[in-house]
């Protein structure tokens, strides 16, 4: 789950009165920070993240350093993670970044499909299904079913039946 195409990360101004947050050392919230917006994040707020890779992002951390304050993470529910697939979830993600379009929404739901991890995929979903913009992605999904559908008003329209309609047959 890497890949960002986004070009910035909104960070809402309450992650510094954090009792969670703040319960991290300097390391820990600099940890925290590079995981919520470094350049593995996606818009579902899940990341692949491979301890060397952290350590060659964050430079003078070792492979170790990055294990032992991913743990600090995990231990103040800042995110879940999957020792398995290496993939790293922001706690409470969509409760900061529930905002968009219903084809924004969609997009996301297609990148939650895509996680690896079982356990962090059905997080992602559970939470983001709990949103406004979780809904408009299931409503978007039964509108287009829908309309894929021949119905009395559309099966004998002259325009669905055109050339450019049909694919350019």
């Amino acid at each position: 789950m890497s890949g960002n195409t986004r070009p910035f990360t909104m960070v809402a101004p309450g992650l510094h009165s954090s009792r969670r947050y703040l319960s991290l050392d300097d390391s820990g919230r600099a940890l925290f920070h590079y995981v919520l917006t470094g350049p593995h994040q996606t818009s579902c707020g899940c990341s692949q993240i491979k301890p060397g890779y952290a350590a060659a992002d964050l430079g003078s951390w070792d492979a170790a350093k990055f294990v032992r304050y991913r743990a600090a993470l995990l231990d103040a529910e800042l995110i879940a993670f999957d020792a398995d697939t290496d993939e790293i979830y922001i706690e409470r993600w969509f409760k900061h970044h529930a905002k968009g379009s219903w084809k924004y929404a969609k997009s996301i739901k297609g990148q939650i499909s895509k996680i690896e991890s079982d356990p962090i995929r059905e997080k992602a979903e559970e939470d983001f299904m709990a949103t406004p913009m979780g809904e408009a992605a299931v409503e978007a999904d039964g509108a287009e079913r829908t309309s894929e559908r021949p119905s009395p008003a559309n099966a004998g329209s002259r325009l669905l039946n055109s050339r450019i309609m049909q694919g350019g047959r």
